[in-house]
């Protein structure tokens, strides 16, 4: 019998949410659809029998022109998921250190563990933040050879500073992964997608699932220097992304225009959710959000959480927090009065 490696055995399976719920608010997604004609044009020409472009670059060029940052300096990735991957499995070796704080994407700490990586996570302070001045000293003294963390933060919805980061990626010599994937929701002034060539120990993710609502697609980007972009074209798989994800991404990641007026819609919508959640005065606390959705402190997180999907209503449960993707306004209004309900 074939034996299953120890370092698998002891993880547990990740299971998405699977359900036929009327209103899904537990991922994070864009309630903006694309318009079907739009995509059927994009995919008309796609020649399945072929493999596609190995390094994307039509779509690369479209996302690298609607950021402003050099197409050669840009990877595409089947999702940041992938991206996240081949850092954890071929930038680092077996046995290196990486920083992960909690609560952060769970999927940082689960790629370095399945590439045997030694993970250190921090707990985050009290109030979700993160203090740069303790990383840099636990980085520096820890031997710690790469750090990884999403900014605005998923779960918090919390967001650090661009000088803060700065200052961060100055003051280490490990590699800084950062994931800016719901970064369009706050301030592109806050980024550091265009800078990313100026510093030898960085990687910034984007990803096209949230703010350009092309979740089922799984498509993403990582920008770096020329030497750090060089070895993860080396490291991913020849054939990565999908000549149908290339070629949807391409035509919607030229349409700024689009891109634009859908990100003003859905902050408006977190806005929205935000002021109603908080005068429901249900929630211990309720964090100022940077993303599209919001992160609410309860006590009562696994309760509700059953009590939504009894109503065909799915959001996030973390102990102590629920994590509510802002959704349209109808749905907004149906988690509201839900709420409103079971209070």
């Amino acid at each position: 019998m074939f034996n299953i490696p120890e370092k698998l055995q002891c993880f547990v399976p990740y299971h998405p949410l699977v359900g036929d719920y009327k209103i899904r608010l537990d991922v994070n997604e864009s309630f903006i659809e694309l318009p079907p004609e739009k995509i059927a044009k994009a995919i008309s020409g796609v020649r399945l029998n072929r493999y596609p472009d190995p390094y994307a670059t039509a779509a690369v060029k479209a996302f690298a022109g609607l950021f402003g940052v050099n197409p050669e300096l840009v990877t595409a990735g089947n999702g940041s998921d992938e991206l996240i991957a081949i850092t954890a499995s071929s930038l680092l070796q077996k046995g290196d250190k990486i920083l992960c704080y909690k609560p952060d994407f769970s999927m940082y700490a689960f790629y370095s563990r399945l590439y045997e990586l030694d993970v250190v996570e921090l707990q985050k302070r009290e109030d979700m933040t993160v203090d740069i001045d303790n990383m840099i000293d636990y980085i520096n003294r820890g031997g710690i050879k790469c750090v990884m963390f999403s900014n605005p933060c998923n779960p918090t919805s919390l967001g650090i500073e661009k000088a803060e980061i700065k200052r961060l990626i100055s003051g280490v010599k490990a590699l800084v992964v950062l994931d800016e994937a719901y970064m369009d929701f706050w301030n592109e002034r806050e980024s550091l997608l265009s800078e990313a060539h100026n510093y030898d120990n960085l990687i910034v993710l984007r990803t096209c699932s949230k703010s350009v609502a092309l979740a089922g697609i799984r498509l993403g980007f990582a920008v770096a220097n020329e030497r750090i972009t060089s070895a993860l074209k080396t490291a991913k798989s020849p054939f990565n992304v999908n000549v149908l994800s290339q070629a949807i991404g391409e035509v919607v990641l030229s349409d700024a225009e689009k891109y634009k007026s859908s990100i003003a819609l859905i902050k408006e919508s977190a806005a929205r959710l935000y002021s109603s959640l908080k005068d429901l005065n249900i929630f211990e606390k309720i964090y100022e959000t940077r993303t599209n959705f919001v992160f609410a402190k309860t006590p009562e997180s696994h309760k509700i959480y059953e009590y939504l999907l009894s109503k065909s209503i799915a959001v996030r449960c973390f102990d102590g927090y629920l994590r509510i993707c802002a959704g349209t306004e109808e749905e907004n209004k149906a988690l509201i009065n839900a709420l409103q309900k079971n209070n």
